[in-house]
């Protein structure tokens, strides 16, 4: 199975687990749907068209005004999920998957001090994110070494 998405839909539906996707009749489960398809949808191919350009458009100008465009426009899809975040978690009370994307995708681009200065909420959840014990091995085993990882 591919798609992040996907993978974590059926994994909870495999196991039964709730602790990270709310159940179907969860008061928390559609603002759940609608940011994982966002996240996945929106914000997370802005990463493999800036990551290659050359895939996309030819001439090295062209190139490089591709990469600013979808750059800013991650920026602006950033912003749109800053407004919606609650607190402490995205989803307010609940500790979701949506969680886990945003202090995974907070070490990409556009990097930390621009999350710092522009998503105070988004921040404060990968923070808290980042601090739980339970996913200290994804961390190093997927972070370890990134100068931005921290």
């Amino acid at each position: 199975m591919t798609e992040s998405a996907a993978i974590t839909l059926h994994l909870a539906d495999l196991t039964g687990r709730r602790d990270l996707v709310p159940a179907p009749n969860d008061l928390y489960r559609q603002q759940f749907l609608r940011w994982l398809v966002f996240l996945a949808t929106n914000s997370y191919p802005t990463f493999t068209y800036a990551d290659d350009p050359a895939r996309f458009v030819t001439g090295t100008t062209a190139q490089k005004t591709f990469r600013q465009s979808v750059d800013n426009y991650a920026k602006h899809l950033w912003q749109i999920v800053e407004l919606e975040a609650g607190a402490p978690w995205f989803l307010g009370e609940a500790f979701s998957a949506i969680d886990i994307y945003i202090a995974v995708m907070r070490r990409w681009r556009p990097r930390r001090p621009w999350f710092a200065h522009r998503c105070p909420k988004l921040v404060a959840i990968a923070l808290a994110t980042d601090s739980k014990s339970e996913l200290a091995p994804l961390w190093v085993r997927n972070f370890s070494g990134d100068a931005n990882s921290a």
